[in-house]
């Protein structure tokens, strides 16, 4: 139904870039489908798809008119980029926060938070990263995220066993380099895809990260991870395609099952402590259970 209504609406309009908003497009799946469409250029779906967005959509309307009015075209307004625009976490937060945990927990500030993480995920690690500002919408884009090594199809068990508890054909999301999607998506159209709110086939080299793709047929969806967009999570991926040769690392929202990602970082340590969670990154500190001495071989 949903092909079809954008069907009609390409054939009666004449405009093959569609755009799209609301809860109906939080699935990925459908999106897919409206993207393979011949009669579709190219697919723009809103990165938050709650009424939220409507106050977005209205911001841009009135500045679309904002421009006829002064003589400019609306093909000048600024589009979309990346959508950390929530509070970010300063360090006096981060440090009342982990207080309480001195004596408990190991708690390191090591000289690069992002290296020691790829450590750990390089050793099947499952580590839990609160860094920068948090993403706005439903999707976790780096900063508010649970990461581990695609390629280890265990750590499924692993995550939701910790903290996710998701039935077991629930699938996670990728993020990757945007430089490198080709080697991971098959994106014929090109079309960018940044907020995990698009599903692509894989390529062969799907085996590489299986545990970022549906278990079924093996479809992704991605985050295109863009340098300018998110340095440091850009960083973070880059060196492990650095220790691994796979630009391209599993990543899942920072919640409690049922519970909204978590904002700053009091909720990040209680999640932890109230979690299966062994390693957090938390702003630049590194926080790890005494138990963690073992990985998800």
């Amino acid at each position: 139904m949903l092909a079809e209504w954008v069907r009609r609406a390409v054939r009666l309009t004449g405009v093959h870039r569609v755009a799209l908003g609301g809860g109906a497009f939080m699935n990925v799946k459908g999106n897919q489908k409206l993207l393979e469409l011949p009669e579709v250029e190219s697919l723009f779906v809103f990165p938050s798809c709650g009424d939220e967005s409507n106050a977005v959509g209205a911001a841009y309307w009135a500045t679309v008119e904002r421009f006829q009015k002064d003589g400019k075209s609306a093909h000048d307004i600024r589009p979309l980029r990346d959508v950390y625009w929530g509070a970010a976490i300063p360090d006096a937060e981060v440090e009342a926060a982990i207080a309480p945990l001195r004596g408990v927990v190991r708690i390191e500030r090591p000289a690069d938070i992002e290296a020691a993480v790829v450590d750990l995920l390089v050793r099947g690690e499952v580590v839990a990263r609160c860094k920068g500002r948090m993403e706005f919408g439903a999707r976790a884009l780096g900063n508010r995220s649970i990461l581990a090594d695609p390629e280890r199809t265990q750590v499924i068990r692993v995550i939701n066993d910790m903290i996710k508890n998701r039935d077991f054909w629930m699938p996670f999301a990728s993020s990757m380099l945007a430089e490198r999607q080709d080697e991971y998506i098959r994106n014929p159209k090109g079309v960018p895809s940044p907020y995990m709110i698009l599903a692509f086939p894989s390529t062969e080299r799907v085996d590489g990260f299986r545990a970022g793709a549906h278990p079924y047929d093996l479809t992704v969806r991605p985050q295109t991870v863009d340098r300018d967009w998110n340095p440091d999570y850009h960083r973070l991926i880059s060196l492990f395609a650095e220790r691994t040769g796979r630009a391209v690392i599993l990543n899942t929202s920072f919640n409690l099952h049922g519970y909204p990602m978590v904002s700053g970082a009091r909720e990040a340590v209680q999640v932890f402590e109230h979690s299966g969670l062994r390693h957090l990154a938390l702003g630049s500190f590194l926080l790890s259970k005494p138990d963690s001495q073992g990985s998800t071989h």
